[in-house]
């Protein structure tokens, strides 16, 4: 069971809010100009990913052992979320940043307003991330407890 759909959301989320506040279609690709900051929050996403996706296959691996209570898999999964929640949040924050001062560039003046109101929203979308996983394997115990026994 994957438990961070909605950390899907939240990435294309927080990667998505300079490119919709953007008014111009972008430039192809083979014309397009990164600018430092752009690049350094882009290696901070696939630094992020891989901490999500560490963080994922831990809390599979747990949620697969059948033979733990539902008190011990709260327990070990609360543990691996609580170690990477600093990492979730740093990410948040730098993400917010990062469009509050794509915001606050002249380019985008006639955006501002909107790219503030999504950098704030991307920052709880982002920071909300262990909330929603422990609500997923809250859901994926009550789905196991209602499952009936398995033959040996």
């Amino acid at each position: 069971m994957r438990l961070l759909t909605p950390l899907a959301a939240a990435a294309a989320l927080a990667f998505a809010a300079p490119a919709f506040a953007q008014s111009t279609p972008p430039a192809p690709p083979a014309a397009q100009v990164v600018s430092p900051e752009e690049a350094a929050i882009e290696a901070k996403g696939q630094a992020f990913e891989a901490v999500i996706n560490q963080m994922n296959a831990e809390l599979e691996a747990i949620l697969k052992d059948e033979s733990k209570s539902a008190a011990a898999v709260t327990a070990e999964t609360n543990a691996v979320i609580d170690r990477r929640a600093a990492d979730i949040n740093t990410f948040a924050n730098e993400v917010e940043a990062f469009i509050k001062a794509e915001a606050a560039k002249p380019e985008h003046a006639a955006q501002k307003d909107e790219m503030i109101a999504g950098a704030a929203q991307t920052q709880q979308a982002i920071a909300s991330i262990p909330d929603q996983i422990r609500a997923g394997v809250q859901q994926a115990l009550a789905a196991r407890a209602a499952a009936p026994a398995r033959p040996q």
